[in-house]
């Protein structure tokens, strides 16, 4: 009897066991599921900016040749005319401003002058 009662003890753990390690297994099933949700969402949502930005800019750049014009339209020329020449007037001078002091001599251009 007590075989009997080991050898059920023995698969009840077994079986506890397996469905301990089914449930784990499940957990990151569910886990690694979740994650490749998420990364599919945004990696759609790139995929949906990506076509967005490539269609504005697309049509961005075609706007942007078809404005330009096909053809160079130049103005006729007119002759040219000499500017007349005016006299600048000379700024007034300014008072109360001492003049630049010369350099002093050498001793040589004092001897030079004597």
């Amino acid at each position: 009897m007590t075989r009997i009662l080991l050898g059920l003890a023995g698969v009840v753990l077994l079986a506890v066991t397996a469905l301990g390690l089914i449930w784990l297994v499940g957990q990151l099933l569910l886990g690694a599921g979740a994650f490749a949700v998420g990364t599919a969402g945004v990696l759609l949502r790139l995929l949906w900016f990506v076509v967005v930005a490539g269609l504005l800019g697309g049509a961005v750049y075609f706007v942007a040749n078809a404005w330009r014009p096909g053809l160079r339209v130049t103005a006729p020329q007119a002759p040219l005319q000499q500017p007349r020449l005016q006299r600048v007037p000379q700024p007034p001078e300014v008072v109360g401003v001492p003049k630049p002091v010369a350099p002093a001599k050498t001793p040589e251009e004092q001897h030079a002058e004597s």
